[in-house]
């Protein structure tokens, strides 16, 4: 089984609230052991490009937790996504300015240290087949497009809310979709948009997956011990522009380099 990072709702040095993501999300996997070693090798040798985003995921909160609290409110108030920036209340000191970058760098900051490494496991393992599939400009570029198009989403339900949204879960949610035609395609032929839509194993998945997003966002109880709460929706904008980015993509034919 394998699950998937959801995004959650946090206080932080108890003043600051924040959205975190957190994995959460069980979907089944086939195993095709004659895939060659390009898509799907062991995930210990994961491509370097992968290795060294967990890297930088890691050590950033590494730095975080040693800076101490001040630290803390400073990378939120500078560099975690904060709705209400994009086009709601202006009178809040925290939210001022727009800050078009944290459409990007929200990605880079988590919560705990069980927040960053379980989305660090879940970029490790759908991370890798994608890289190796499609080259580390690609799986680089479906990882970006997958952050902002989370950010996005929660823009646009979210748009009056000054409450920080951080962690990595769009983007691992975009590469858990482009891993899907990979995975269940044939060794170095991963599926086409049409094979796609008619392979039942790759359609169980997703739905699979798409179901315990949604059903994360209507839990009554918290879904982790730190009572923070999923937002579902940033998932699914990573999910879907992950998939659309790698169709996109992929229509070049494009092997692991």
């Amino acid at each position: 089984m394998v699950s998937v990072v959801c995004i959650e709702f946090e206080e932080i040095a108890d003043t600051v609230p924040r959205t975190t993501d957190r994995t959460g999300n069980d979907a089944e996997k086939a195993v095709h052991p004659d895939r060659s070693h390009s898509a799907s090798g062991p995930i210990v040798n994961a491509p370097p490009a992968v290795l060294i985003v967990i890297a930088i995921l890691i050590g950033i909160h590494l730095a975080i937790q040693f800076g101490g609290p001040d630290w803390d409110i400073w990378s939120l108030r500078n560099f975690s996504l904060i709705p209400v920036r994009f086009g709601g209340l202006k009178s809040i000191d925290m939210v001022e300015g727009s800050q078009y970058w944290s459409l990007v760098t929200y990605a880079f900051l988590h919560a705990s240290w069980m927040h960053v490494l379980l989305n660090s496991l879940w970029f490790l393992i759908f991370g890798t087949p994608v890289a190796r599939q499609l080259g580390t400009g690609r799986f680089l570029l479906i990882a970006l497009i997958s952050t902002i198009g989370g950010a996005l989403v929660m823009i646009a339900v979210y748009w009056q809310s000054p409450i920080p949204v951080v962690g990595a879960s769009a983007a691992v949610s975009g590469l858990v979709a482009a891993a899907i035609p990979i995975m269940f395609g044939r060794p170095n032929v991963p599926l086409t948009f049409a094979d796609y839509l008619r392979d039942r194993r790759a359609i169980i998945f997703t739905l699979v997956f798409l179901v315990m997003t949604l059903s994360s966002g209507v839990a009554i109880m918290p879904t982790f011990a730190d009572g923070a709460r999923i937002a579902w929706e940033a998932h699914l904008g990573g999910f879907f522009a992950g998939l659309i980015a790698y169709f996109f993509m992929s229509r070049e034919g494009v092997h692991a380099r």
